[in-house]
């Protein structure tokens, strides 16, 4: 968490900074006609968006870990993905936007068991979960007046995320006895963020920071040491994006 707190405190003093050179660029070039003038009046518009996440899991354990008394801590490891998608916007006035921005996100995470067995020296499993999600976000885009050729905005909505991948309904004939973590095969989250708008000579693109919460438990609890031993697996997940407009 303090990681991704990071994250957002950087790029935040960056998106300032970049306020800041726009807003000097503005004043020195106060005579020449800014780009794009009539973008901001079309009612819809369309592009596309490319970007990676960092993908963890909130995750609590069972309050009372005695009954497995060979695992001592639950954690979990983030891991970078690939986001691609298309970007479908709806102008509802001068500073607000609707957006829909169906995309296919590439997320690896993996859940760390400490394990300690008959007294000996404490060992770790790594149950590692890949998953291929189309995640359907409706976002509601509140953006600054234009300043020359950029703007600056904050995002924030909810979305549901469909793991195509999901293993949920599927059962390990190969192995019966090797335990595999599973998830839920859909996911509501919340999501906000920041981001900045630049206006080029033929297009807009834009680099946007956000974060996505899981709403609800995703772990299928089965009857295992592993499942049984946690209380909720839930998605977080950060995104740095690129957005062509």
């Amino acid at each position: 968490m303090e990681k991704i707190i990071r994250h957002i405190s950087a790029l935040s003093i960056c998106l300032i900074l970049l306020g800041s050179a726009a807003q000097a660029q503005e004043y020195s070039s106060a005579r020449r006609a800014p780009n794009l003038p009539a973008y901001d009046f079309k009612r819809l518009h369309f592009g596309f968006v490319l970007g990676i996440n960092n993908a963890d899991f909130a995750h609590k354990s069972v309050s009372n870990l005695n009954p497995f008394d060979s695992i001592m801590v639950i954690g979990s490891t983030p891991s970078a993905g690939f986001d691609v998608g298309i970007v479908t916007d709806l102008r509802l006035g001068n500073y607000f936007n609707l957006r829909f921005i169906p995309q296919i996100s590439l997320i690896d995470r993996t859940v760390d068991y400490h394990v300690q067995i008959k007294g000996l020296d404490m060992t770790e499993t790594h149950k590692k979960i890949e998953s291929v999600n189309l995640d359907l976000p409706l976002l509601i885009k509140m953006k600054s007046s234009r300043m020359h050729n950029c703007r600056v905005y904050v995002v924030g909505g909810g979305q549901l995320s469909i793991d195509l991948a999901s293993q949920a309904k599927k059962k390990n004939k190969k192995n019966p006895e090797l335990v595999v973590l599973k998830l839920n095969r859909t996911e509501f989250q919340t999501q906000a963020g920041v981001g900045m708008d630049f206006y080029a000579n033929m297009f807009k693109f834009s680099i946007e920071a956000k974060m996505s919460y899981g709403l609800q438990d995703m772990l299928k609890h089965e009857d295992n040491v592993y499942t049984n031993s946690a209380e909720y697996l839930k998605s977080k997940i950060f995104h740095i994006s690129i957005l062509f407009e």
